[in-house]
C-alpha cells in the first residue's frame, strides 16, 4: 500500500514538468462551445428541448466539454463537427419559437457574452479536478516554463472575461465620482477574493495538500492575483481619459517584456527562494501580465457595451457602419482576433528563448490568450447573429455568469474534497469520467439553484 507522503509526491510529480501541446487543438477543445451553443439554440427554437431544463443543457454544453478534455482528446474536432452537424439537420425542422431581431443589440442582453464566459468558467472549472485523473492528457496540463496549453489559457481568458465586463463602469462612469472614491471602492470590492485566496493557502497547507511550487510561488495563488487586479486597474486606468486601454494594456505588456528581457526572466527561473519576494516571484511577476490583460479585455468591453459602433473608424474601415450593432461588434473583434494571431505568429517566428509562457505571463502569452478570447467571443457573436437565441439564452450558463466567482471557488472545495477521499491518480477510466461528471453536476447546481429558485446573486 503506497504511503501518503509518496501519493502526494506523485501528484505533485504528476502535474510537474509538462510540457503543453498545439493551439490549434486548444482551440479544437474550446470551439465545442460555440459548436453547443449553435445546436442549442436550433434545438430551443423549435421546440424539441424543454428550454430551461438543467440536465439537457448540462448534457448539451458540459457534456461536450468534459469529453473533449478527458476520453475524446484526441477526436476534439470531431465532438465540435458532430455537434454543428447535428445543429444543421435540426434546422430544417420549421422553427415554433422566434428570437428577436436583435436579442444581441449594443443595448440589450448580450447572450453571446453569457455563453463565452459561463463556457470559459466551466472549462476552467472541469480541468482543475480532471487534470488529476490520468483520463486527462498531460499535454492539457499547465506548463512548466514555456509552451501552451489548455490550462494555461483557461487562467487568461478568466482575467481577460473579467475585463470584458468591467468596462461597462468606464463606459457609464458617474462623473461626480472623484479618483480617490473610486480606488476606495476598488479596494473594498478586492478584500473579499484576497480573503479567499490567503484562506486557501492556510487551508492547503493544514490539510498537506499537494502543491505545485512554480505555478504562482510559494504563499500565492489565483486568487491572490484576482484580488489584486481591481486597485491597480483603477490606478492604470485614471489615464484612460488620456490614453485608450488597447494601448495601455500593450505598454505595460511591452514594459513587462522589457524588464523579462533585461535579466528578470532568469531571476524568475532560477534564483533561490529566500525571502517573502523570493518565495513568490512567479506570482508577483506574473501580474503585471495579467493586468496588461486584463487592460486589454477593457478595450474589447468597450466594443461589446458602447451604446453605437456606426462612427468609429474600424466599423468605416470594415465597411459595416450601416450594419446592426452585433455585427459591427463580431466584425471589430474579428479584426482585433487576426490581429493578435499575426502578432503572436511574428513573435514565434523572430523571438528565441522568450516564448509562450504562462508562469510568467509574458508577452506572447498575453498576445495569446487575447487572441484565443478574441477568437472565440467573436465566433459566439457571429453564431447569435445567423441564429439569434431565445430571450436570455441558456439559462444555466445565464446562473454560472451571474455567479461565476462563486461558481470556481466552489469548484475548488470540490476539487480540494475529490482528492482528499480518493486516489484520482489510480483510478480507471470509467471510475474517472463518473466522478468527474458529477463533480461538474455539483458545481453547476450551486450558481443554478441560487439563481433560478431563490434569485441570489453572491457579489465576491
Amino acid at each position: 500500500m503506497i504511503r501518503d507522503e509518496d501519493y502526494k509526491r506523485a501528484q505533485e510529480e504528476w502535474v510537474s514538468n509538462c510540457t503543453g501541446g498545439t493551439i490549434h487543438e486548444v482551440l479544437a477543445v474550446c470551439s465545442s462551445l460555440v459548436a453547443s451553443h449553435f445546436f442549442w439554440t436550433t434545438l430551443s427554437k423549435r421546440s424539441l428541448i424543454p428550454v430551461n431544463g438543467f440536465w439537457i443543457q448540462l448534457v448539451i454544453y458540459i457534456g461536450p466539454v468534459l469529453a473533449s478534455q478527458t476520453v475524446a482528446a484526441d477526436h476534439a474536432a470531431l465532438v465540435t463537427l458532430t455537434l454543428l452537424s447535428l445543429g444543421y439537420l435540426v434546422s430544417f425542422a420549421p422553427e415554433t419559437e422566434k428570437a428577436e431581431t436583435e436579442a444581441t443589440s449594443q443595448s440589450g442582453y448580450k447572450t453571446f457574452l453569457t455563453v463565452y464566459r459561463a463556457g470559459i468558467m466551466m472549462v476552467t472549472c472541469v480541468a482543475i479536478l480532471a487534470v488529476d485523473f490520468p483520463i486527462f492528457p498531460r499535454r492539457f496540463a499547465k506548463v512548466e516554463t514555456f509552451g501552451t496549453s489548455l490550462m494555461d489559457v483557461g487562467v487568461g481568458a478568466v482575467v481577460f472575461s473579467s475585463g470584458i465586463v468591467s468596462s461597462r463602469a468606464y463606459l457609464y462612469h458617474k462623473p461626480e465620482e472623484t479618483k480617490i472614491r473610486t480606488l476606495v471602492s476598488a479596494v473594498r470590492s478586492a478584500l473579499p477574493i484576497l480573503i479567499l485566496g490567503f484562506a486557501r493557502f492556510i487551508l492547503t497547507k493544514g490539510v498537506d495538500y499537494q502543491e505545485h511550487i512554480s505555478e504562482y510561488g510559494l504563499h500565492w495563488n489565483f486568487f491572490i492575483t484576482l484580488g489584486f487586479l481591481p486597485p491597480f486597474v483603477t490606478l492604470v486606468s485614471f489615464l484612460h481619459q488620456w490614453v485608450p486601454f488597447s494601448i495601455l494594456g500593450l505598454a505595460v505588456g511591452l514594459g513587462y517584456q522589457l524588464l523579462l528581457f533585461q535579466g528578470l526572466q532568469e531571476w524568475i527561473l532560477e534564483a533561490p527562494r529566500v525571502d517573502l519576494i523570493s518565495a513568490n516571484k512567479e506570482g508577483i511577476c506574473s501580474f503585471a501580465g495579467y493586468l496588461a490583460i486584463f487592460l486589454l479585455g477593457l478595450d474589447s468591453g468597450t466594443v461589446v457595451f458602447k451604446t453605437s459602433l456606426a462612427d468609429t473608424l474600424e466599423s468605416r474601415w470594415l465597411g459595416v457602419s450601416k450594419a446592426s450593432g452585433t455585427k459591427q461588434a463580431a466584425a471589430q473583434l474579428s479584426l482585433r482576433a487576426v490581429a493578435m494571431w499575426l502578432l503572436l505568429g511574428a513573435w514565434r517566428l523572430l523571438v528565441e528563448n522568450h516564448q509562450v509562457s504562462r508562469r510568467m505571463a509574458n508577452l506572447p502569452y498575453i498576445f495569446w490568450v487575447v487572441a484565443f478570447s478574441l477568437t472565440l467571443l467573436s465566433s459566439l457573436i457571429w453564431s447569435e447573429y445567423f441564429n439569434p437565441s431565445i430571450g436570455r439564452g441558456p439559462s444555466l450558463l445565464d446562473a454560472v455568469n451571474i455567479n461565476s466567482l462563486l461558481t470556481f471557488l466552489w469548484a475548488n472545495i470540490l476539487t480540494g474534497l475529490v482528492n482528499l477521499s480518493m486516489r484520482t491518480l489510480y483510478a480507471s477510466t470509467a471510475v474517472s469520467l463518473a466522478v468527474c461528471f458529477g463533480y461538474i453536476s455539483i458545481v453547476s447546481l450551486l450558481p443554478w439553484i441560487l439563481w433560478r429558485q431563490f434569485g441570489i446573486r453572491v457579489k465576491l
